[in-house]
């Protein structure tokens, strides 16, 4: 597992590591100290760049080489995965860095006349001069979200290194100024391209081809396969590369609705790879999801977690290193929902935007007994309201995704007070982004980055496998973000490019079906296997030995879903997941 703790003392200047696994590079003399973690996959080019040998350079040496050749700009040269800690003795700087996508986590607090960097917030409790408390706006976004946004973290004062930014600590004058050397919305902003649809189709293939091949970073890779158009492309293309069969690996499910192992099935005899599946019961579900809290630092809600956990444990059973995913299929190569309803939202003058959501106001159904728990009414009114009041897209499509009204976050938790400042109050598209760019691209900075790819990483992590992801190979998302919508989805086809590239690998006929979506029978698990330990977490004493929610609203939650209310079911979940990660939480806490 890639993990590292460090500590900095503002007085004296001078850096203690309290933990770093073998993965951790470190470099220190009188001048300069450095810390790396991660993957460099365009190592050789620099290498070539600084006349370096590749046999015998270790990436602290090639970085070190490039501290002093380009001085902080060098993130500007680097494509990969990575944290990077550049300490500069002689100027009293420290440079803390997240890669361009913000594949690996990285974190930081600055308190007590210390700074503090790590790879694993919840293990900051390490540090004598922290003290760890709960974020009641930080938990709020939690609830709504199912994750928490950068730059925010679960606690208070401490935060996430955003992606594609640096921070630079002046240790003389004592404060810090975030930089971002790279920034996706720039990108989109960018003129469309003007070519012909061979040519673009034909770069485009070309540049995943290429990304796919620095991505496989061992002999001993594997992937994931779902039977769907991203990972039956990255494993086409990997088995076109590969001497030898690929293994690739499938969580399936005995719920025919949500079950694609047949399909994935399909494409492993089509392709001839050494296929792995494995049926994911609700006995696997009370076996890994309370084990969540030990693999995700911060509470974290996705449903598709607990598979994510048991094909990290299968890779590692057949010795597995690197795991090729699909994480970023849907945002680089554009599937982008509901396109009209936002477009035609977005060019609406405010006006009457304004005025078709006044009568919104005066609507109280949660006061109506029969309507206040009809069929999420209230909630939908209120999502109505949000979007129609909303400054743009990515504000949209932050008020569709969140699950609860203002009014229930105050409810619930205590000391709440005011939502926080994420990702998606600093999204901001130009003149010549189209609406599918500014969907895709605020889902990118948001349901990606904070979801998506903490999601596969961590469960990766925690098992000692690195993961790689050809879909955000950053010279293919500058391509694709200059592509022009009409490419992107033609004539109604969503991530049309990526299907094209497809068939030219597999047989549309094999291919063209719907999709069902990764997802969990929750409902039925929650009702059935997971019910006594939903209990045993979500009950009036354990939350009023907690005191962070009110007891009474949540256990309501509680009720309403087990009364037969659907409504219910994804907020009682994200409670069921928080209370099990504030339990091992506060058990480290009490070891430490």
């Amino acid at each position: 597992m890639k993990k590292f703790l460090i500590n900095m003392s503002k007085e004296r200047k001078t850096i203690k590591i309290i933990e770093k696994s073998n993965e951790v590079e470190t470099f220190n003399n009188k001048e300069i100290f450095l810390l790396f973690v991660g993957e460099l996959l365009n190592r050789k080019k620099i290498l070539t760049m600084l006349n370096l040998d590749d046999k015998t350079t270790l990436n602290i040496t090639l970085l070190l080489a490039s501290y002093k050749k380009w001085g902080i700009k060098l993130l500007n040269m680097l494509e990969g995965q990575f944290s990077l800690i550049i300490h500069n003795k002689n100027t009293n700087t420290l440079y803390i860095a997240k890669d361009k996508i913000g594949i690996q986590p990285l974190y930081f607090t600055s308190m007590n006349n210390t700074i503090s960097i790590g790879s694993h917030v919840k293990e900051f409790y390490k540090v004598d001069e922290i003290q760890l408390s709960i974020n009641p706006n930080a938990l709020a976004n939690y609830l709504q979200f199912g994750y928490i946004l950068q730059p925010q973290t679960i606690f208070k004062e401490c935060y996430k290194v955003q992606s594609g930014e640096y921070i630079t600590f002046d240790l003389i004058k004592n404060n810090k100024q975030k930089t971002k050397y790279w920034l996706l919305e720039s990108i989109y902003n960018e003129k469309k391209i003007v070519q012909n649809e061979s040519i673009i189709l034909n770069t485009t293939h070309n540049l995943l081809q290429k990304s796919v091949e620095e991505n496989r970073l061992t002999n001993n890779h594997g992937l994931s396969l779902s039977g769907g158009y991203d990972s039956s492309t990255l494993v086409a293309i990997t088995q076109q590369q590969s001497e030898k069969k690929i293994d690739t690996f499938t969580i399936g499910f005995h719920e025919n609705t949500i079950n694609e192992a047949p399909h994935a099935k399909a494409i492993s005899d089509y392709l001839g790879t050494n296929h792995h599946e494995y049926y994911f019961t609700a006995m696997d579900a009370l076996k890994f999801i309370p084990k969540m809290s030990k693999v995700y630092d911060e509470p974290f809600a996705d449903h598709a977690a607990s598979p994510t956990m048991l094909t990290a444990k299968l890779l590692k059973e057949h010795n597995i290193k690197n795991l090729i995913a699909g994480d970023g299929g849907d945002e680089v190569f554009a599937t982008a929902e509901d396109v009209h309803f936002f477009n035609k939202i977005a060019t609406t003058p405010t006006f009457l935007k304004k005025l078709s959501s006044l009568p919104l106001e005066y609507i109280y159904i949660d006061k109506v007994p029969f309507l206040k728990n009809y069929n999420n009414l209230p909630k939908k009114l209120d999502k109505l309201k949000g979007v129609l009041n909303a400054k743009n897209i990515a504000h949209m499509i932050q008020v569709r995704n969140s699950i609860f009204l203002e009014k229930e976050l105050k409810q619930h938790i205590k000391d709440y007070n005011q939502p926080i400042v994420t990702s998606f109050d600093a999204i901001t598209f130009g003149e010549h982004s189209e609406t599918v760019d500014e969907i895709i691209g605020t889902y990118f900075k948001t349901t990606m980055t904070d979801g998506e790819l903490v999601k596969s990483y961590a469960a990766m992590n925690h098992q000692g496998i690195t993961l790689s992801t050809p879909f955000l190979n950053v010279n293919l998302i500058q391509y694709m973000a200059k592509v022009p919508a009409s490419i992107k989805i033609k004539n109604g086809i969503k991530k049309y490019l990526l299907k094209e590239i497809s068939h030219l690998y597999l047989p549309k006929k094999l291919m063209d079906r719907p999709k069902c979506g990764f997802s969990i029978p929750l409902s039925s698990w929650m009702k059935n296997e997971l019910k006594d330990i939903l209990y045993s977490q979500i009950n009036k004493k354990r939350l009023d030995e907690d005191n962070i929610f009110n007891s009474s609203s949540i256990i309501n939650i509680r009720n309403q879903f087990y009364a037969g209310n659907e409504a219910y079911k994804y907020k009682l979940w994200r409670i069921f997941i928080f209370q099990l990660w504030y339990e091992n939480f506060t058990i480290n806490i009490n070891k430490g």
